[in-house]
Order: C-alpha cells, then structure tokens, then sequence
C-alpha cells in the first residue's frame, strides 16, 4: 500500500507544473469544489480565481471537498491542495485523518513580489493578487505554528525541489488536474 501525502502548498509554488511532469500527483483545486461559477465555469481556473462577482458558494461545501480529497489519497497519489488562510477548516479534517503525511509548504517570507509577478502573468485578477499579499504572512505564522511538517521553498529552488529534499518521490509521466 502507497502511503498517502497531502501537501498543502502555498499558491503559486508550482503544484500545476508537478502534475504536469508525474503521474503520482494530484493537482486538486478547491475553487470548483468551493463555488459554483454558473454559465463562466468554462473560464480557465486562473481567470475564475479571487473573481467573487461571478461566483455563489456551493453548498455541498466543504463535504463535497472531503469526499474527493480521501478519494485520491486512497488511490496512492500526492495530492497538492492550495493553501490560503480560507482554508483553515482544512485543519480540522485534517486532524482527523489517519496515516497521511500532511505537508505545509510556501516560500520564504521575501519571495511574495516574485509570486504577484507570476500570478499577473498566470492571468489572474488583481483582487486575487491582493487577497494573496494580505494572506501570505498570516499562512507563514499559521504554519510555523502549526504540528504538521513544513517545508519552506528558498527563492532558488522550486516546489519539486523542496518536496525531494524531505524524501517525497515522483513517478514520470502525467499526473491529474482534479478541477473537477
């Protein structure tokens, strides 16, 4: 039996590039899971991201969320989850859950105007940008704080890097976009 990994990555740190490059990686985006975007549910994910006017919560959420999460932890693969301080239920399920490694990952505390640079060129809104600037010291204090493992990206490396430094392993091949 795989063991089951959850990493729950600061956005921006590269979790969509891993499920590009490894089959035993789950990108699972929470956004489609969280809100119901209606007829522009077709919009690329970037361009839907920090857009509160064009979306409604879902109310299956965050069941709808936890259910497919302990999905694809049971079918082995790494599952990356974006981690914003909106997430913070997360926390509580987490706690919960048995025998999966449970990883908190971001950059260091100066790399924030490099993140809104790539964000900008990702194609996403400014208020996403601004939500991001406002979260990212309050995500670092929660996990410093925080039981889990943590791993922090230096500004020269990425999220692949930081992940192998602390002995997770990845398969070549494609892995998954679960953007439902």
């Amino acid at each position: 039996m795989k063991h089951k990994i959850l990493v729950l990555a600061y956005p921006g740190s590269g979790k969509t590039y891993l499920a590009d490059h490894y089959k035993n990686i789950s990108d699972f985006e929470f956004q489609h899971y969280r809100y119901d975007y209606g007829e522009l549910k077709h919009l690329p994910l970037e361009q839907l991201k920090g857009r509160t006017e064009i979306r409604t919560n879902n109310p299956d959420w965050p069941h709808n969320f936890f259910k497919a999460l302990d999905g694809e932890l049971k079918k082995g693969r790494i599952v990356l989850v974006p981690f914003a301080t909106s997430l913070l239920k997360i926390l509580n399920h987490l706690e919960t859950s048995s025998g999966t490694r449970i990883i908190f990952a971001i950059q260091n505390k100066d790399f924030f105007e490099q993140l809104a640079e790539n964000f900008r060129n990702r194609g996403n809104s400014d208020e996403f940008i601004e939500r991001r600037r406002n979260d990212f010291q309050k995500c670092h204090e929660i996990i410093a704080n925080s039981k889990f493992e943590k791993v922090y990206i230096s500004n020269n490396e990425f999220l692949e890097d930081a992940l192998s430094r602390i002995g997770v392993k990845f398969e070549e091949g494609q892995g998954l976009k679960n953007y439902v």
